[in-house]
């Protein structure tokens, strides 16, 4: 069942789906027209009128509720129900009208209140269930939402609207093997349906296998070409293949969803379209998180062998740090003034306008500097917490995201390993874990970092004084890779598309080696292997 308008949220997996890319359509449960909502009215009235009431104050109150509700005045509909629930309490059908109409204003708690009576009192009707299990995912209760849509599926295996219903609810439980086969039987009742064969793509996606999921996002796309979320989803799986040409390109439908919040507008100024920049001056403005600017800033010097003078709007807190990064111009951080220019693109849409392959990827690796004083300081201060030998392991653990963050407790086996001393190079967020665990892992926490963008050079030049990186991923893992430093990356289950289908190694970095999650939530098993890993560095540097 196609959506009317976008309901950010519902049956969304919030960590790794999302983070990772992937949006799937959600059930189309939102305000609807009063003849839609109760397409039943006129049943209803004769159904009361005739053998179940007779009490006429009942009758005043309910028939004035449906008047309400036919006028689109439903604050009156719903206080008319009301005062008709309160004469029949027994009575099913006005709490179900109440319910819904309280749903239909957006009070869910309320409504999910009515709706649950209505339940109880006629457990069997179809459209009870669907409007109680509908107010639940509203509700972020996806879990609430399920035995009310497994009994109507059972009721009545035909209902297109309960199995997309079930599978947005179970890929918010993070269920995407049984969401896969909700939405398969939506398919059957709807195979035109572009949403449903969006979000079997997805559920497929969530399982990691991209090739099984690219047919079903390509069907979307035939169904319903103008749909920017199945292109850009479509986009994403050709990307985590590897498909970075085609992969690209459709992820430039992104910046037509209706949650995106990274478009820029700039009146009168075009949109680079990839043409000619000799002699003229590209604005390129920074997307989604600091690590992406991290990783994306590396195409600067191909705009300037173009001809381009360059201007780049970063994160304010990167503005420092990235001060280093070749081919920029002229650096501002958002809020600043900006220069003129005559054109300007979003950073994370140069790899496409630059028609990026695997194998013309920018790895003019270090692009990033540290300041050699601050890199000289940092280093001492390292040096005097490491015995001879040691190997210098800088740790970090928590991302923007829970998905992609590392428990600090599943690092234990790493801080057993012999021959290591292991630094922190976590900022802000995550010490909570550090000052719990980290004497008792021996993790070694300097003092003296700045915080804000002088923080990220003091953990720039951290990073450099490490002989390796072990992080998840995350901001920290980008400006070490930058640096040129060997970095063991932790990945969730669901990688983001950009570390792709390789098992092991990622062409956007080469120095860095990946360690994905043989199974969901497997943190545990992954930390073994890098802790397994370390071990082998530590006697290859004995030897």
């Amino acid at each position: 069942m196609e959506r009317d308008r976008p309901v950010q949220g519902l049956g969304e997996r919030d960590g790794a789906l999302r983070r990772s890319g992937f949006r799937p359509t959600m059930v189309g449960i939102g305000r609807r027209p009063a003849d839609r909502v109760f397409p039943d009215g006129a049943f209803l009235v004769a159904s009361v009128r005739g053998t179940v009431v007779g009490e006429e104050g009942f009758l005043l109150f309910f028939n004035r509720g449906l008047l309400s509700v036919e006028r689109s005045e439903l604050p009156e509909a719903a206080a008319s129900f009301r005062a008709a629930a309160a004469l029949r309490p027994e009575h099913p059908v006005v709490w179900f009208l109440l319910g819904v109409t309280l749903r239909t204003m957006g009070r869910a708690e309320e409504a999910a209140a009515a709706l649950h009576v209505a339940f109880r009192l006629r457990p069997g009707h179809h459209d009870t269930l669907f409007h109680l299990a509908s107010v639940h995912l509203e509700r972020r209760r996806p879990d609430w939402a399920l035995p009310a849509l497994r009994r109507l599926i059972a009721l009545r295996p035909g209902h297109e609207g309960a199995a997309f219903a079930l599978g947005s609810a179970l890929m918010a439980l993070d269920d995407p093997e049984e969401a896969e086969r909700a939405f398969r039987l939506a398919a059957l009742l709807q195979p035109d349906g572009a949403a449903v064969n969006n979000n079997v793509g997805a559920a497929i996606m969530a399982q990691r296998r991209p090739r099984a999921a690219l047919g079903h996002f390509r069907r979307a796309v035939r169904i319903d070409p103008s749909w920017p979320e199945h292109r850009k989803n479509l986009g994403v799986a050709q990307l985590m293949r590897g498909e970075l040409e085609e992969g690209f390109r459709d992820y430039e439908w992104r910046t037509g969803q209706a949650v995106w919040q990274w478009n820029r507008s700039f009146p009168g100024k075009p949109v680079w379209n990839g043409g000619p920049l000799a002699g003229r001056t590209i604005l390129v403005h920074y997307e989604q998180g600091l690590g992406d600017s991290v990783q994306f800033v590396r195409y600067f010097p191909l705009l300037k062998a173009r001809g381009a003078r360059t201007v780049f709007e970063c994160q304010p807190p990167l503005k420092q740090l990235l001060a280093t990064a070749p081919g920029i111009d002229v650096l501002v951080a958002r809020g600043e003034t900006l220069p003129d220019f005559d054109c300007y693109l979003s950073l994370m849409s140069l790899p496409h306008r630059c028609r990026t392959v695997v194998d013309t990827i920018p790895r003019d690796i270090p692009y990033l500097r540290t300041d050699p004083e601050q890199a000289a300081f940092w280093r001492e201060r390292v040096l005097g917490h490491a015995r001879p030998g040691e190997l210098r392991v800088g740790v970090q653990w928590r991302a923007d995201g829970g998905d992609r963050s590392i428990p600090l407790d599943r690092f234990e086996a790493l801080s057993r390993v012999p021959g290591v001393r292991l630094f922190s190079l976590q900022q802000a967020v995550g010490l909570d874990e550090l000052e719990r665990l980290g004497t008792r892992f021996g993790i070694v926490d300097l003092p003296g970092r700045r915080a804000g963008a002088e923080g990220f050079l003091d953990t720039a030049a951290l990073a450099k004084a490490m002989d390796l990186v072990v992080a998840c991923d995350s901001v920290v893992a980008h400006v070490a890779g930058a640096l040129g430093k060997p970095v063991f990356l932790a990945l969730p289950w669901l990688g983001n598309w950009r570390w792709m289908k390789h098992p092991d190694c990622t062409p956007w970095y080469p120095a860095h080696r990946l360690f994905r999650m043989a199974s969901p939530n497997d943190w545990h098993g992954v930390m073994l292997r890098v802790a397994e890993a370390v071990a082998d560095e530590v006697r290859r540097a004995r030897s």
